[in-house]
């Protein structure tokens, strides 16, 4: 896994590696400049771009003298670079001002304030390199002045590849939203470690590619103190990391070793969501998959799976699970070790009665469940929610909107912070749907999924997520 820090963390773990471990805080501006450099030389090559322009256009802060550094080794290495500055030099402070000042011996830097916007303009639209070192993580509010200018100048003129420092100027490192205007790069040179801004959309998309760069903060910094407020407990999901999650299949295995899924799903006009579930279940490597659904559409499941079981459950007068069926399914329920209910079931009141009744007797065993699509829907409805120990719910935006009371832009605003209410309030853990999907757990800690893409937006995927998951 890789640990994702919000732009108040980073802070902080700079604070520390100045304080604590008595590193230059110049030290790690240098590091930062030159890797953004390092990757400019890495685009070239790769690129066989030679003889590149580049521009520099830098802001006040860290962002900026990340940028004046990286102009700097570009120049003492023979590249053709313009240097833009958004502010005059008694403007800025701190390494930000060393650098630029030591720039200045390097080269004449371009103050946009003095300069018709029509020739940064044409700089920009002739470089084959644009690094973005307008604003970094620090930004809470939304861009404003010449840095909007300069935001709308990138955009619109670039025509080579637009590097961000850290984080594309304009994106709210906490959240990954646009805050007003925002630089659309192809790729962004992040330090130490990744930002939600980066990770979370629109910032992802406005990020382009992602690199994260070494300036030789010890990683140990992450783990050395307490967790407090939920620090450092946001983290990135990777492909060796799920790898390793996996369950070794003996090869001396049988159905009976990989355990048996009891899926509650279905009605009339919702089959679909049932057949999808319950097999995925199977094709995931679930020894068994049993599929308890209103019994009139069992001909139906039979004819194209034979390799599911199914508990015929009594109906109602349109084809949904009815209140009646609770018995059966408890009975029919005591093998297994998994259990999903929710998708297709619909949520007519028969229906949530069985919901409710189902969920308490899970709770009595002390078996965990997982919780989908309309059991969400069903249970957004109970006076008081508790859910049985260490279950499961995988709701969309507005499920989560239904279960915990709150406005769908609301949690859209901070997806993670959503989650994570979720999450605690319910004592369940949560897989907050989406591009970039969020599972958080009761006691506050996130992963965040970066797989998938926009092909999974289409009826059922949410369906075969809950039977992998089962």
């Amino acid at each position: 896994m890789i640990k994702i820090l919000t732009g108040d963390q980073i802070k902080n773990i700079d604070r520390k590696a100045v304080e604590d471990l008595h590193i230059p805080s110049l030290i790690l501006m240098e590091n930062a400049g030159r890797s953004l450099y390092e990757h400019v030389m890495h685009i070239c090559r790769e690129q066989t771009v030679e003889n590149p322009v580049c521009t520099v256009i830098c802001g006040k802060g860290n962002n900026g003298g990340d940028g004046f550094v990286a102009a700097r080794h570009l120049i003492e290495n023979n590249i053709q670079t313009t240097v833009i500055s958004l502010y005059e030099p008694f403007e800025l402070t701190g390494d930000a001002k060393i650098n630029h000042d030591v720039l200045s011996h390097f080269t004449d830097i371009i103050n946009i304030n003095g300069c018709d916007l029509s020739k940064i303009s044409k700089i920009i639209s002739e470089s084959d390199i644009i690094i973005d070192a307008v604003l970094g993580t620090g930004l809470k509010s939304d861009v404003k002045g010449t840095a909007n200018d300069a935001i709308d100048i990138i955009n619109e003129f670039a025509e080579g590849i637009v590097i961000s420092a850290d984080i594309p100027s304009g994106i709210d490192s906490n959240t990954g939203k646009v805050l007003g205007n925002a630089v659309f790069a192809d790729c962004t040179v992040t330090f130490f470690a990744p930002k939600i801004g980066n990770i979370l959309y629109p910032g992802a998309e406005y990020g382009g590619e992602l690199y994260v760069a070494n300036i030789s903060i010890p990683e140990y910094l992450l783990y050395s103190s307490k967790i407090k407020d939920f620090e450092y407990s946001i983290n990135l999901i990777t492909h060796s990391y799920a790898s390793q999650l996996l369950p070794i299949r003996p090869a001396d295995s049988h159905k009976g070793s990989f355990g048996s899924v009891f899926n509650i799903a279905g009605s009339t006009g919702m089959t679909g969501a049932a057949y999808l579930c319950s097999y995925a279940s199977l094709l995931s490597g679930a020894g068994y998959s049993t599929l308890a659904t209103p019994k009139s559409l069992i001909p139906v499941f039979a004819s194209i799976t034979p390799e599911i079981t199914y508990v015929p459950l009594d109906e109602t007068q349109i084809g949904c699970i009815s209140s009646s069926a609770i018995d059966l399914a408890l009975e029919k329920s005591k093998k297994s070790s998994v259990f999903l209910i929710g998708p297709g079931i619909g949520t007519e009141d028969s229906t949530k009665n069985f919901v409710f009744e189902f969920t308490q007797k899970m709770k009595d065993r002390g078996t965990s469940c997982i919780f989908d699509a309309d059991a969400l829907n069903c249970l957004a409805s109970a006076e008081k929610l508790t859910l049985p120990v260490n279950s499961i719910i995988t709701p969309h935006p507005k499920e989560l909107s239904r279960l915990i009371k709150r406005p769908v832009e609301e949690i859209l605003d901070d997806r993670i912070k959503a989650a994570r209410d979720a999450a605690e309030m319910l004592n369940c853990i949560v897989v907050l749907k989406g591009a970039r999907t969020i599972i958080a757990e009761p006691d506050g800690t996130v992963y965040i999924n970066p797989t998938g893409s926009s092909a999974l937006a289409t009826a059922g995927t949410g369906d075969v997520l809950s039977g992998m998951i089962a």
